[in-house]
């Protein structure tokens, strides 16, 4: 059975092989998450870290005052999931006003057997992204105890890596390293070879190129001594861009791999499987599908499904070698930008891995 998570009910629910679908728990959101919102129950992952073998189950949520994670003891009896014993993991993560904007959210167990936390900057920009002190505009890694792992760039830190605007997909590949994707601004989304103590440049470059930043408007609301969940949602920002981009280099920041304008992409899960990269994109409506071709060396990418399916949030690899798309057309960011019909529901889909090889 696979288990799904609802972002805006915040209901995880159990699909068995004949699609019959089990509520298994509600993790509660709160604030509701309606239009434009970017909070609520944002990622989960499992692993087995029970004395007894068994699974545990972490889950990202967005609370009244901040980004947490909770956990629970994962159970399957008599073919049916259960969760059981919650409690918080970690809480205090930087979160927005009501609008609860840029709070990544995706969780993953890396090859090392470390849980990973993607966060966006909480909409804070440079207060977040650009502060080592401060959790939002990050890559989190954590022992499975809730510790700091001794290898971690900075002693009692979490945070792996930095300068960053609304990260949402982790991968590891055949080499063992790590790729994520980044939602940018206006002009450049990116995909990022993801290294230890790196500053990915937010809100000084976007993309390659250096980003003209305009001034947060005052009492900007948010966790951790920004204000409070209570006070009004900010202004939206409207960046100036300059008609002929500078290009960034600059030794202090590390730049992306691979970048995309925002209606090409906007690519939000990645997986690695069978030897490529794929990238499911939102805005751009597609499948982005990368080769590895050697250490930290990936081939062009190609694009599968534009336009088809709507706005595509993950993509996984199934048990049965089959890979499963989830979209995301009832998040209230409308349609995309490559034409067909917008589809009215959210759904699973399940394609051939034949299709998205070359």
């Amino acid at each position: 059975q696979a288990l799904v998570d609802e972002r805006d009910t915040g209901t995880i629910l159990q699909i068995d092989k004949e699609r019959n679908v089990t509520k298994v728990a509600f993790t509660s959101t709160t604030p509701p998450c309606e239009k434009f919102c970017e909070g609520g129950t944002l990622g989960m992952t499992y692993v087995a870290d029970r004395p007894d073998g068994k699974l545990s189950l972490f889950v990202f949520l967005t609370t009244m005052n901040d980004n947490r994670i909770l956990k629970y003891d994962l159970d399957n009896v008599d073919g049916n999931w259960s969760l059981s014993n919650k409690r918080v993991f970690f809480s205090g993560i930087d979160r927005s006003g009501l609008s609860t904007t840029h709070n990544g959210g995706r969780l993953a167990i890396g090859p090392d057997g470390k849980l990973w936390v993607s966060l966006g900057d909480a909409g804070m920009r440079g207060s977040t992204s650009q502060n080592w002190d401060r959790l939002a505009g990050s890559v989190l890694r954590f022992n499975l105890d809730g510790s700091v792992p001794e290898d971690n760039p900075r002693e009692g830190s979490y945070v792996w890596a930095k300068g960053l605007r609304d990260t949402q997909g982790m991968a590891w590949d055949n080499y063992g390293n790590m790729w994520t994707t980044e939602f940018g601004q206006d002009t450049w989304d990116e995909l990022n070879l993801m290294e230890k103590g790196k500053n990915y440049g937010w809100p000084i470059a976007e993309g390659k190129y250096k980003f003209v930043e305009t001034p947060l408007p005052e009492g900007n609301p948010g966790s951790n001594g920004q204000g409070t969940a209570e006070s009004p949602a900010p202004t939206p920002i409207i960046p100036t861009m300059p008609s002929d981009q500078e290009e960034f280099n600059d030794s202090r920041y590390t730049n992306p791999y691979f970048t995309w304008h925002p209606e090409d992409a906007a690519c939000s899960g990645i997986a690695f499987v069978k030897g490529s990269l794929i990238s499911a994109c939102l805005r751009g409506g597609k499948l982005w599908v990368m080769p590895v071709l050697g250490d930290k060396k990936l081939g062009e990418p190609q694009e599968f499904f534009t336009g088809k399916f709507g706005r595509i949030r993950k993509a996984t690899l199934a048990p049965d070698g089959s890979l499963w798309l989830i979209t995301s057309n009832k998040d209230g960011r409308g349609g995309w930008s490559k034409g067909g019909e917008n589809p009215k529901d959210d759904r699973i889909i399940r394609v051939s891995l034949k299709t998205v090889y070359y």
